[in-house]
């Protein structure tokens, strides 16, 4: 994966098109509202075709990993 900026995606638009079409290249766009993803279109067909099965069939994992929080790091809620 290669992360770049809004500025650098407009500068060189068309070779970065080019990476992600002929090398299956990922880009990840930094921009000041959040960031966002340049993904060849046969990788993000899998990755959508898994989501949707994870959706559909959750299951759950009989052995999770242990979380610890360490120091003043507190679990966020999300909203």
């Amino acid at each position: 994966m290669k992360i770049i900026t809004l500025k650098d995606l407009e500068a060189n638009f068309d070779e970065i098109l080019d990476d992600v079409s002929e090398n299956k290249q990922y880009y990840r766009i930094q921009t000041e509202k959040g960031d966002f993803m340049l993904v060849p279109h046969e990788e993000y067909e899998v990755l959508k075709e898994t989501y949707q099965e994870w959706v559909e069939e959750p299951t759950i994992d009989p052995a999770p990993l242990p979380i610890q929080y360490l120091g003043d790091a507190e679990p966020k809620l999300e909203i």
